[in-house]
């Protein structure tokens, strides 16, 4: 499930993190040093709600006296808040405070991420969120410049090939953590994390499970929260957006005929997507080389066997480029339907005519040879079987 315009961007700003101490028992304040300022530095501290940010205080930090102090009040639960650092370009940290924290941080500007911070274990999850996510984003940058500048198609595809698999890396990073620290506010931040404009760690049909892990455990401890009804909401677009609306506008955009796909199978036989024609079909983009996909197999053999004699058949394009990869991946899940490959170093044609650039991917095609599905796997795609068989 691709997350759209409807999702809340909830952290415009992935910069580091900060937090400081607190001098009375209730009030929670956050103070701390800047190192590097060559004059004069602006910091402002907003408050963060799900959906706003509000401004609470501007303070001008000079090199000679490079402290700052902020009282942010009673908390009644763990708050999010972003310090801006301003001394030259601006830099934001995301901050996590929890009721009656005393949290100090240090700052050097010629190392800000690396801040250091006492007095609050939120934040520093949230550090380690940051870094993370930071350290994901450049490696994907130092990939697509690598990949522009190879020449070799063998070149491009490995790049692309660990250009994936640095997301997955991520994902499964991220996942961990919020199945760590279900209970914290922390795995907030972590679901809604991207690592480019409008590209989501977490984007997949799949992947609304995590949110509702995450947003029943505010439910529960904090009913009339902000972030509890914030991510309800998003919950509740997300299935709306799986269930019927994203899947009904790609049906109405769909093109009538069908891209024709005529690739050779595991045995060197051409074998043609409408030579399938009048059964429920599965197109399935995918590939050895990815983890997902492997899973994702596993899950289509028990959905196959559940639905082959009704009129159920998968046609499986595969990404691989080694014919002994895609071969050894075929027989070692010993996958049952059509599995063609155009064993190409550059993107599938047939994925560039269905609009792929991710995988896994599918599109599900009815008896009348339209498409009625997209992305559908697990129970949403059981689900729209059962109702179409």
């Amino acid at each position: 499930m691709k997350q759209n315009k409807y999702i809340l961007k909830f952290f415009l700003f992935l910069a580091p993190i900060l937090v400081f101490a607190c001098t009375s028992k209730d009030v929670s304040t956050i103070q701390g040093a800047i190192i590097g300022i060559d004059s004069i530095a602006e910091v402002s501290l907003y408050k963060q709600d799900f959906d706003r940010n509000i401004l609470h205080k501007t303070i001008s930090v000079k090199a000679e006296k490079p402290t700052f102090s902020f009282k942010v009040g009673e908390l009644d639960e763990p708050t999010f808040f972003q310090l801006h650092v301003n001394s030259g370009r601006n830099r934001v940290a995301v901050l996590l405070i929890e009721p009656q924290e005393s949290v100090t941080i240090k700052i050097d500007l010629s190392d800000f991420i690396n801040y250091k911070i006492e007095g609050s274990e939120s934040s520093l999850k949230i550090q380690l969120l940051t870094k993370r996510i930071a350290q994901t984003v450049k490696s994907l940058d130092s990939l697509t410049a690598l990949r522009v500048k190879a020449k070799s198609t063998t070149d491009k595809q490995d790049l692309l090939n660990e250009y994936y698999q640095v997301i997955e890396t991520q994902r499964a990073f991220s996942t961990k953590f919020i199945w760590d620290n279900p209970m914290s506010r922390a795995s907030v931040m972590a679901l809604y994390q991207q690592y480019g404009e409008d590209r989501f760690v977490f984007d997949r049909n799949e992947d609304i499970q995590l949110f509702k892990v995450v947003g029943t455990s505010l439910v529960a401890m904090y009913p009339e929260s902000n972030y509890a009804k914030g991510m309800l909401r998003d919950i509740k677009r997300m299935e709306k957006i799986v269930s019927a609306q994203k899947m009904q506008a790609f049906i109405e955009n769909a093109e009538s005929t069908l891209p024709e796909i005529a690739l050779p199978n595991s045995k060197g036989d051409t074998i043609r997507l409408s030579s399938l024609r009048g059964k429920v079909i599965l197109l399935d983009f995918w590939a050895s080389f990815n983890q997902n996909s492997l899973l994702e197999n596993r899950e289509l053999l028990e959905v196959y066997k559940k639905f082959k004699s009704q009129g159920f058949e998968i046609y499986q394009v595969s990404f691989d480029y080694e014919r002994e990869s895609w071969l050894a991946a075929i027989q070692s899940a010993n996958l049952p339907w059509v599995n063609v490959c155009e064993l190409t170093q550059n993107l599938p044609i047939a994925a560039q005519n269905y609009n792929v650039t991710s995988i896994p991917a599918n599109y599900l095609i009815n008896k009348d040879y339209e498409i009625v599905g997209k992305d559908l796997f697990g129970k949403d795609l059981v689900d729209m079987l059962s109702k179409i068989l």
